[in-house]
């Protein structure tokens, strides 16, 4: 009877060790359950940033807006106009950019530019001063290379990235010149004339017709900074030669064609970049570290300085207490003395 009663205890004892073991090993604690969640958060964050695709890996999208300016016979400069003359050659200007690495440093862009073109000039000693209003937007393909490699030294701390472009492109506009004064139409490209005044000094342009194209050549440069990484700050400088001399309406058969320029800055967001692409920050102290640290050495310094004048101190003190006992065995050596001439004396 004991024999069963202790049979069954032990077979109990056992089948709830196994049944504990069970339950240990297949529910998941509380811990558990977070680490698991943190990791698939995780996971579905690096994977969000990744989620485009492999055609998105190095593509970025550009939004910029700036000046554009005009070089051509209209023009009162040569280089850029003066500040005076900003009101009479510059204009708005808007452009977007979808761009993508390649590989070795070369990408390749296409670009939308739309805006306006102006421009006043008196063209000879004679004749009146003239003005010219241009609208146009313009669509242009571009090989771009990374210049940072080529110019600079390697350097995990850099923000900034210069890049070189070229390329081709068309050019769709209207224009016309006008007399300053009067206001009066002079010459038109993409327009055409309203048959009523076809006779008349003061003409009307009608625009059901199709805008006047040219083929351009855009080169120039762009300057990124990476504020974080999926933004980019941008700046465009970029110049564009036509294949005509009638942007403005004008034509002089000895000068060259007519150019115009966009300096804009603007925002570049970057696909799929992740956390890791992020800009590496130096490490700066902080000013009250560098107090304490200040404080530190000026603590040290001081404590140095009452160590030097304590050690003097005391070095002095050993000294005149030395001067001290030698007096004081002089004098009784003196004593001495005068005790011996008295005694011999008697």
């Amino acid at each position: 009877m004991i024999k069963k009663i202790l049979l069954s205890s032990l077979f109990v004892g056992i089948f709830s060790c196994f049944t504990i073991a069970q339950t240990t090993t297949e529910t998941p604690t509380v811990e558990d359950e977070k680490t698991t969640s943190t990791e698939d958060n995780d996971a579905s964050e690096s994977d969000g940033d990744k989620s485009m695709g492999v055609v998105f890996d190095g593509m970025s999208v550009t939004l910029s807006a700036g000046i554009n300016v005009y070089f051509g016979d209209i023009a009162a400069y040569k280089l850029f106009p003066r500040p005076s003359q900003f009101n009479e050659h510059i204009t708005a200007g808007f452009k977007a950019t979808i761009a993508r690495e390649i590989k070795w440093g070369l990408g390749a862009q296409i670009n939308y530019q739309r805006g306006s073109l102006i421009g006043t000039r008196q063209p000879g000693k004679q004749s009146s001063f003239v003005s010219f209003e241009n609208q146009f937007f313009d669509l242009s393909f571009q090989v771009r290379y990374f210049l940072n490699k080529a110019l600079f030294k390697k350097n995990e701390y850099n923000r900034f990235y210069l890049y070189a472009q070229v390329g081709v492109g068309t050019m769709w506009y209207r224009s016309r010149l006008y007399d300053t004064k009067t206001f009066g139409t002079k010459d038109y490209e993409g327009w055409v004339e309203v048959e009523a005044t076809e006779q008349l000094a003061q003409k009307t342009l009608s625009d059901k017709v199709a805008r006047a194209k040219t083929f351009t050549i855009p080169y120039g440069l762009t300057v990124n900074y990476k504020y974080n990484y999926k933004i980019d700050i941008h700046l465009d400088i970029t110049q564009t030669s036509t294949f005509t001399d009638r942007i403005d309406a004008f034509r002089r058969d000895w000068t060259a064609y007519d150019k115009y320029s966009y300096i804009g800055l603007g925002l570049t967001y970057n696909f799929n970049r992740t956390a890791d692409d992020a800009p590496k920050k130096r490490e700066k102290t902080k000013k009250k570290d560098k107090e304490k640290a200040t404080s530190s050495n000026d603590d040290n310094i001081k404590q140095s300085l009452l160590s030097k004048k304590s050690d003097k101190k005391s070095k002095k003190n050993n000294e005149d207490d030395e001067l001290l006992n030698i007096r004081l065995k002089l004098f009784e050596t003196q004593l001495k003395l005068f005790e011996m001439q008295y005694l011999l004396g008697q």
